[in-house]
């Protein structure tokens, strides 16, 4: 029978515990996994070599970028006011790039006294060293030097808190600690990786491009003077967002899953069993992967559950899992899929001693992407373990919503 018992996360943690230096020492791990958005976006290589291979007065209509994680150093240039007459010194000869030319058959647009006029993006005031419209920024550099970051530690040991269960309440405690810590890192994770701009900008052809080899070496190039051979040499490119002339974004890419993922969900659990507790409790789900394929990933699983009936009796369920996910249906920004995972279910309550036993189970997944690397999921699970105190299947559901970082 359900119970409509409430239930919250924090009546994992003991009361005698140190809360304050448990919460500190979460928040730092919060910091830690998370960071800034800086100032600078990477030109993939592949890209760079693409652009190398235009003509200069084409290179800046679309060039994709991935922004990095670091420090800012100032803000970004407005890009709202028209750029600068086009440097007189054009170190290869011959008249500078006549403006942007549409591709896929759009309308060219022409330079007047080397100013640009762009019927779409207008592109911001100079202040690029070396080009006329105003003074260089300040000093520039790959990355700026960070601050030190500290942290403490957790504090020292307290005696464990009674459970009202069978046994196992300090392990218990550690394991709500754990999802708290996962969680403070999931808010981080968001503010910084899954926010962080991924997509097209606009740039002004004499838009400095910071190229690094692979000896460390590092110059500076207009984008229009990019050789291919420059392209070809270059580890790491470049281009910053409060120097020359700014960089105006045109749109993110789409969601994109290929590489390593993290994901939290948040719910409720209910735990199904003639010969043991059953009752609906608090369920979240922790997992940490990595997808070859934009529709295909494979990920390891923490799902931790907890609740009490009427009666104040509690149960516990850990499930850690090996889980294949896979999204072959895309309508817009919705994806649809489903899951299986195989593991183990670890189970304690109050009617029968703490035990573990296979687990497997799958269900249905629902994200929602929200920028190139951050979606909202919706989960479906329902798992089957072994850990009825008769040596039988007991049945577990959970319902949670969540976030997913790729």
């Amino acid at each position: 029978m359900r119970s409509s018992a409430a239930f919250h996360p924090s009546t994992f943690v003991s009361k005698r515990r140190p809360v304050p230096a448990l919460v500190a020492f979460a928040a730092f791990l919060s910091y830690a996994c998370g960071g800034c958005l800086s100032n600078e976006y990477v030109i993939p290589q592949k890209e760079l070599a693409r652009l190398a291979q235009l003509p200069p007065e084409q290179r800046g209509q679309r060039v994709q970028v991935v922004e990095e994680i670091g420090d800012r150093r100032s803000a970004a240039i407005d890009t709202t006011q028209p750029p600068p007459p086009a440097p007189q010194d054009y170190p290869q000869g011959g008249p500078p790039p006549e403006g942007y030319v549409e591709s896929e058959g759009g309308p060219q647009v022409g330079v007047g006294v080397g100013v640009m006029i762009v019927p779409g993006p207008v592109f911001p005031a100079g202040r690029g060293p070396g080009f006329a419209g105003g003074p260089a920024p300040g000093p520039r550099g790959l990355s700026g030097p960070r601050a030190p970051v500290t942290g403490g530690r957790a504090a020292p040991n307290a005696r464990p808190a009674k459970s009202t269960g069978s046994g196992g309440g300090g392990k218990n405690d550690l394991a709500a600690f754990l999802l708290v810590v996962a969680l403070l890192a999931t808010v981080g994770m968001v503010a910084t990786e899954g926010a962080r701009y991924d997509g097209t900008v606009a740039l002004y052809p004499w838009q400095p491009i910071h190229l690094k080899d692979a000896s460390g070496q590092e110059r500076e190039l207009p984008l229009a003077q990019i050789t291919p051979a420059d392209a070809a040499t270059a580890s790491k490119a470049v281009v910053m967002d409060d120097e020359g002339w700014g960089l105006m974004r045109l749109g993110r890419r789409p969601l994109d899953r290929k590489g390593f993922a993290f994901k939290m969900d948040l719910g409720m659990m209910h735990s199904s069993c003639t010969s043991c507790l059953s009752a609906d409790g608090f369920g979240a789900d922790v997992q940490l992967g990595y997808f070859p394929h934009s529709m295909v990933g494979v990920l390891g699983s923490w799902a931790f559950s907890g609740g009490s009936d009427s009666a104040s009796k509690s149960y516990y369920r850990h499930n850690l899992a090996i889980e294949v996910q896979a999204f072959p249906i895309a309508l817009y920004r919705l994806h649809l899929g489903g899951f299986a995972h195989a593991g183990v279910q670890y189970a304690d309550d109050a009617l029968a001693p703490a035990r573990n036993g296979a687990a497997f189970g799958g269900g249905l997944l629902l994200e929602i992407d929200l920028t190139s690397r951050l979606a909202l999921s919706l989960r479906g699970d329902y798992t089957s373990a072994h850990v009825a105190p008769t040596g039988g299947w007991a049945g577990t559901e959970m319902f949670t919503a969540g976030v997913a970082i790729y």
